[in-house]
């Protein structure tokens, strides 16, 4: 059915997910606390996958073909990442550094693990690439080729990214965004009828404007696969019935350039979930790095018999930020799936539990569940990332421990009163199995 919508203007429209701006450097905003210690982001040296590739391709360990057609050379790429290509989602909104390259018949392929997420918009040099750094939270690089010279080279990025990747949006820290909006037959947004931003906690029918989506979804209908008309009081008339339920992405355009055929509806799902871990977890590290540096400062300049003696307000801080990853961890605010669930009929729910690990019985928090819910054990597989892992010692222990408790039904029952007794015994199991130091607490 064709209908308008109009939603409130926002002042940052459009899908920002490696959606590139300009900014000034030189002008420091009063949110810009990461520049600042003990976070210090553009003067600290990362320690990520890719600082760990470009040393490798320095020393000729790894080597790419730069002449190699495009196709030829993300197929290198990608694996050499790690990133599978049955992760890819597409988008065809122009929002990114890449537009001209970008529109419905050319849409921009992005490519994920839980630690990569890698932009590519087809007939272009430049490739974008998000991250996570166990210190930085996210860093930003651009891969450009030459494939008449014979030469690849990677820049760290901060300020093309940082009006959008920087922004209210993302706390004001270094993070990621998912975007859903309208656009026209050509692909450019049509602002003045509004977006959402996208989470886990979005509801379906509000997900993936200015993308294209695979798989099956019942009578639900979301925003994917449909270009809209501009109607002259700023609204948007369109109709989601041909772009729903769609195996084929053929009838748009030519998949045969792409490394896979797909945009899966629940690759799409994992990568909103993740995107909503990973800025929790930069957050965390941030907010209570600042907050303990603070405390230990003050309490030096005090004199105190015990410098290293956290600050009651450091402790409340360190307690609201465990709340918050918490509650994303165990999908507290999840939306719930269409009736009768989803179904991706491609590959990518399968190669997704490669890396899973199972407990004793089999069981891993990669299991999908795909009726109500996206999984069928509530409790991030991301707890495993690097990013967790690395998460300020005084967080990520609070963490661990309020979720060995709730799991139980003690501590701040308000955030696992969504998980049924079964439910919460079996995570406990899995986690007791597969993260170390778990069963101990």
């Amino acid at each position: 059915m064709t209908q308008p919508c109009s939603l409130p203007p926002l002042s940052l429209a459009g899908l920002a997910f490696f959606a590139l701006a300009a900014w000034f450097p030189g002008h420091t905003r009063a949110e810009d606390l990461y520049e600042m210690p003990p976070i210090n982001y553009s003067d600290t040296e990362p320690s990520d996958s890719i600082t760990r590739l470009e040393a490798a391709m320095e020393k000729g360990e790894v080597k790419f073909r730069p002449g190699a057609p495009d196709k030829e050379f993300m197929d290198d790429l990608t694996k050499e990442m790690g990133l599978p290509a049955s992760s890819q989602v597409l988008v065809f909104s122009k929002t990114s550094l890449q537009n001209p390259h970008i529109n419905p018949r050319q849409p921009r392929a992005i490519y994920f693990n839980e630690d990569l997420y890698l932009g590519w918009s087809h007939g272009s040099q430049k490739f974008e690439v998000i991250a996570a750094d166990p210190k930085l939270g996210a860093t930003f690089y651009l891969l450009e080729r030459e494939p008449e010279t014979a030469k690849i080279e990677v820049f760290r990025e901060s300020a093309d990214c940082f009006s959008c990747h920087a922004s209210g949006r993302t706390g004001g820290r270094p993070g990621m965004l998912v975007r859903s909006l309208f656009t026209d037959r050509e692909g450019q947004p049509i602002f003045s009828a509004g977006s959402y931003t996208v989470g886990q906690e979005t509801p379906f029918e509000n997900r993936w404007g200015g993308w294209y989506v695979t798989g099956f979804h019942g009578d639900a209908r979301h925003l994917g696969n449909l270009t809209a008309t501009e109607l002259p009081d700023g609204r948007a008339e369109y109709d989601r019935e041909p772009g729903a339920n769609l195996l084929s992405l053929d009838a748009f355009f030519d998949t045969g350039d792409y490394l896979a055929p797909t945009s899966d509806i629940v690759a799409l799902m994992v990568l909103e979930h993740q995107i909503g871990m990973h800025n929790k977890l930069i957050e965390g590290n941030f907010t209570v790095r600042a907050a303990v540096y603070r405390s230990r400062q003050l309490n030096r300049e005090l004199g105190a018999d015990n410098p290293d003696e956290l600050s009651d307000s450091t402790k409340r801080i360190i307690e609201s930020q465990a709340d918050r990853i918490l509650s994303h961890m165990v999908y507290r605010d999840e939306a719930p799936l269409p009736e009768g669930g989803v179904d991706s009929k491609g590959r990518f729910p399968a190669e997704f539990q490669h890396n899973a690990r199972p407990n004793q019985d089999g069981r891993s928090l990669k299991d999908f569940q795909l009726l109500d819910r996206l999984f069928k054990y509530r409790c991030s597989y991301m707890i495993y990332s690097e990013a967790f892992t690395s998460l300020p010692p005084e967080l990520k222990d609070r963490v661990l421990a309020r979720l060995a408790d709730g799991l139980r039904g003690g501590d701040k029952p308000e955030i696992f009163d969504h998980l049924s007794e079964s439910e919460r015994d079996r995570i406990r199991e899995i986690l007791d199995d597969t993260l170390p130091g778990f069963a101990k607490l």
